[in-house]
């Protein structure tokens, strides 16, 4: 399951809980637990994940050292 499948799951949930006849202090805490659950998951998808950030970055450091010789040995030329 998606965190979006889940948000809207989620969403789903506090639609349905008040209709439910649940007694209200049960209802009042699986709709404060369900929208936790989406604050939570609304949160995460906005958070970028990068699985090869340290290859990235170290490719990143390789080329800035490329140019830096690539400048060194125009400066030398001259």
């Amino acid at each position: 399951m998606t965190k979006h499948t889940a948000i809207i799951f989620f969403g789903i949930l506090v639609i349905i809980f008040p209709v439910l006849g649940l007694p209200s202090w049960v209802r009042t805490i699986l709709i404060v637990l369900t929208g936790a659950g989406i604050v939570i998951l609304a949160y995460l998808s906005s958070v970028v994940y990068c699985s090869n950030c340290k290859k990235l970055v170290m490719m990143g450091e390789e080329q800035g050292e490329q140019k830096h010789t690539g400048d060194r040995e125009i400066v030398d030329r001259l």
